[in-house]
């Protein structure tokens, strides 16, 4: 029985062995942040997305591959797009048809991220910003950073995860709240309103 705790330890393993541009990253030295960040997303998925995402990371693992390398060197296509055509060679090709599920998929999330950020200014602020566009050189936005890690996924999770996502719409659920009230109660809080509660009075402080 595969538990998310599971895919956690796994995605640590490897993201343990990413090699940065200017050395170690700071946030492969904090399990804790990357524990709640991860567990509090994949709370959100329906089982069969977790197994499925699991045996990804599993055929990546027997294949000499390594899902978190792909992830962030995706994402360079957005913010280092010399160095990403330099690593595009020992990157899997993207299929047309998962470019378009990619895009459909980022279409909705983008969406529900700026729905949040209207409802809990506070609490967004404390994330990425949502567009590519709006990225400072410092900060990855929302858009590249999930555009980067939907690249990893393999066929089977991709297709399954985007009929969760249309799932969602038709029930007119917004995952993001979803995920940020999962990550709320993993840091100890009751609820996302208890976060944004908390934030709006520190800023005024």
């Amino acid at each position: 029985m595969v538990s998310i705790d599971d895919i956690i330890k796994e995605e640590w393993r490897q993201f343990q062995l990413v090699k940065n541009e200017g050395g170690r990253a700071d946030c492969q030295d904090n399990w804790q942040e990357f524990y709640i960040m991860r567990k509090s997303q994949f709370m959100a998925w329906p089982k069969e997305i977790t197994d499925s995402y699991y045996m990804d990371l599993m055929k990546a693992k027997a294949n000499g591959r390594n899902l978190l390398f792909e992830k962030y060197a995706f994402m360079m296509k957005d913010t280092m797009p010399e160095r990403f055509e330099e690593l595009k060679s020992v990157l899997p090709k993207i299929s047309e048809k998962k470019r378009r599920l990619i895009d459909h998929i980022a279409d909705i999330q983008l969406q529900w991220a700026e729905d949040f950020k209207r409802r809990y200014p506070a609490y967004a602020g404390q994330g990425r910003p949502t567009y590519t566009s709006e990225e400072n050189g410092y900060t990855t936005s929302i858009e590249t950073y999930l555009k980067g890690e939907l690249s990893t996924y393999g066929e089977n999770t991709i297709i399954l995860y985007a009929a969760f996502l249309e799932e969602c719409v038709q029930k007119g659920l917004n995952l993001t709240n979803v995920v940020r009230k999962n990550m709320a109660v993993l840091q100890g809080y009751g609820s996302i309103d208890e976060v944004e509660k908390a934030l709006t009075i520190e800023k005024k402080l």
